[in-house]
């Protein structure tokens, strides 16, 4: 008896450890995405960056790079943003910014993160609209809900965004 008594002790240690705990699924979200456009006229990639961090908040930048998966040359914006998902409805929300736009026709597109300028984006409306996972969760596409400034004129449509999973 004396002989069996450690396995039996393992098994049931093996037992408590393996049930002490439901863990939550991860939602598919988490992680950082990137959407890459590529200017031809410029010969440059337009990245934007989402870094989920957990159910509500992430972190928005948008930089400028001469490879599409290469380093960044320079920033344009860096955010944190509040979101929401539910089902496949996503909305967002971001209000302080440090953004840089050229404000003359020499201006650079891009700057050093350290020559950002604080700034206030002020939404009209949150934007919201249908999030779609590939089947590998590898990818997603966001396109947003139309925008009616006048009901008697047709919605504006906003571009389909592709986002892939860099992490």
């Amino acid at each position: 008896m004396k002989k069996y008594f450690p396995f039996a002790l393992v098994a049931v240690f093996a037992a408590f450890i393996s049930c002490t705990e439901n863990e939550e699924p991860i939602s598919p979200i988490i992680g950082t995405w990137e959407s890459r456009v590529f200017v031809d006229s410029l010969d440059l990639w337009f990245v934007e960056t989402l870094e989920f961090k957990n159910d509500s908040i992430f972190d928005l930048t948008i930089t400028v790079r001469e490879l599409e998966t290469g380093p960044d040359l320079g920033f344009r914006l860096v955010t944190t943003s509040w979101y929401n998902l539910e089902g496949d409805t996503f909305k967002y929300y971001y209000s302080d910014v440090l953004m840089y736009f050229g404000h003359h026709e020499e201006a650079p597109l891009y700057v050093p993160k350290s020559e950002l300028n604080a700034g206030i984006v002020d939404f009209f409306r949150i934007p919201e609209g249908i999030l779609t996972f590939s089947s590998d969760r590898r990818r997603f596409q966001f396109q947003e809900n139309c925008l009616t400034i006048n009901p008697s004129i047709a919605c504006f449509e906003f571009p389909v965004k592709e986002y892939i999973r860099v992490n």
